[in-house]
């Protein structure tokens, strides 16, 4: 595949008409990615923010002490542990509304009163019993993952989520992509977070600027790599951060435009300086 910026800003303007005009492409169904029976790990349950404090420790796997008894290895001695937040819930009668008799009932459920803080092990300090290998890595590697490193990326993780969660970029403690799908928008996405970062220093959260441009460079990718059904998926995720008003989403989308094509231009930069790495 031929990569230049031309090609880019066509698929850029191709793109840009069709949110316009709101004829998009049939949207595929979105996949997440589930625990193989048998090789499921704690982790796989855990909250988003939890998996993140695991990556930063640089690991794939942390349970607590008698976890990792179950599973047939120890502690190492010496080990420091770190820590993840737990929910503390008791169990309260709340009133609820029937939504289709407007009736009021008593009901009995959990309520978070608090958090705590849970001591967890990396797998890189115990020793025993070797787990089970198990890949969540697709088939084939998705477009442009060899010119990731360009950008600082240090690994590219692919594990089962939970809630919801498609995937995220971390820059703090190593670079790194972890991703809860093989659904390649979402690759492009947090790609286009990595580049981003490398010329505007990324914030924390959910910044709307942040992730309009992540977005619109994925959509910008999958359109020049072919790939269809994912723009309604992206227009939904850019006009969410507009609230839901699509003349503010446009605008939204203008007024990142430049950072948008700048990524796009530093892209097709490091993967022509990949095929003349390896052409040497």
């Amino acid at each position: 595949m031929k990569y230049d910026t031309e090609k880019a800003r066509e698929a850029l303007n191709r793109l840009l008409a069709m949110f316009a005009s709101g004829d998009l492409p049939p949207a595929v169904a979105r996949t997440l990615i589930r625990p193989r029976g048998g090789s499921s790990k704690p982790s796989d349950t855990w909250s988003l923010g939890n998996r993140l404090l695991m990556y930063l420790a640089g690991t794939e796997d942390a349970r607590g002490f008698h976890q990792w008894q179950e599973a047939g290895r120890r502690v190492k001695k010496g080990a420091k542990a770190f820590h993840i937040l737990a929910p503390c819930t008791v169990k309260k009668i709340v009133k609820v509304t029937d939504q289709e008799t407007g009736e009021e009932r008593e009901e009995e459920r959990k309520v978070i009163v608090g958090f705590r803080f849970i001591p967890v092990f990396r797998y890189e300090d115990t020793e025993g019993k070797p787990l089970p290998e198990v890949k969540y890595d697709p088939p084939e590697p998705p477009p442009l993952q060899e010119v990731a490193k360009a950008f600082g990326v240090e690994e590219i993780i692919y594990a089962p989520g939970n809630d919801g969660s498609y995937g995220f970029f971390s820059w703090s403690n190593g670079k790194k992509i972890v991703l809860h799908t093989h659904d390649v928008k979402t690759w492009f996405h947090e790609l286009g977070h990595a580049i981003h970062h490398t010329f505007r220093p990324l914030q924390g959260g959910q910044v709307p600027e942040q992730e309009i441009v992540a977005e619109v460079f994925a959509a910008t990718m999958c359109e020049v790599h072919g790939v269809r059904g994912y723009h309604q998926y992206s227009w939904e995720y850019i006009n969410h951060y507009a609230e839901g008003n699509p003349q503010e989403a446009l605008k939204a989308i203008f007024r990142v435009l430049a950072d948008v094509e700048e990524c796009l231009r530093r892209v097709f930069t490091a993967k022509q300086a990949r095929k003349e790495e390896v052409a040497a």
